[in-house]
């Protein structure tokens, strides 16, 4: 199963704003099968949002929703040139989004071992400052794809 692909990977982008980025995720999705629906997508991620925030630290955040309309569990990213407010655990501004949009069947499982991984792997100070670094959607695939395998297999 493979969770993420380079189109699912947006670098450089200028979005302004959550509803920027949510909208943004669930176009890469449908564009690419991944979901059917993307009103009901941005919903899922705005009413997870609003349970508590999915930012995290040095300007990452974990949009996620899980969703009937949500096909295939897969990962999209989001690398946004500025920051852009998610009252983050560190009150920091966001600029790099790992979302995670799950089929409503997997709720349980895929669900919560992807988040799992993907906050274990943002976890590391390590992890966080050598994403920052990375240059292209090629290095961030790279990058992160090599930790959902290890994960996941």
């Amino acid at each position: 199963m493979e969770l993420l692909n380079k189109q699912l990977i947006k670098y450089q982008t200028q979005l302004n704003s959550q509803e920027d980025v949510f909208n943004e995720i669930a176009s890469l999705a449908v564009e690419e099968g991944i979901a059917s629906n993307k009103k009901r997508v941005v919903k899922g991620l705005m009413k997870r949002e609003k349970e508590s925030t999915t930012g995290f630290f040095d300007g990452f955040a974990i949009p996620h929703t899980k969703d009937k309309a949500i096909k295939e569990a897969a990962v999209v990213i989001i690398v946004n040139e500025a920051g852009i407010e998610w009252q983050s655990m560190d009150g920091k501004p966001a600029k790099f989004f790992i979302s995670l949009l799950i089929p409503e069947k997997e709720a349980g499982s895929t669900h919560l071992n992807l988040l799992a991984t993907v906050s274990k792997m943002l976890v590391s100070d390590e992890a966080r400052a050598e994403l920052l670094q990375l240059d292209s959607a090629d290095k961030i695939y790279d990058y992160v794809n090599s930790h959902l395998e290890e994960a996941l297999n």
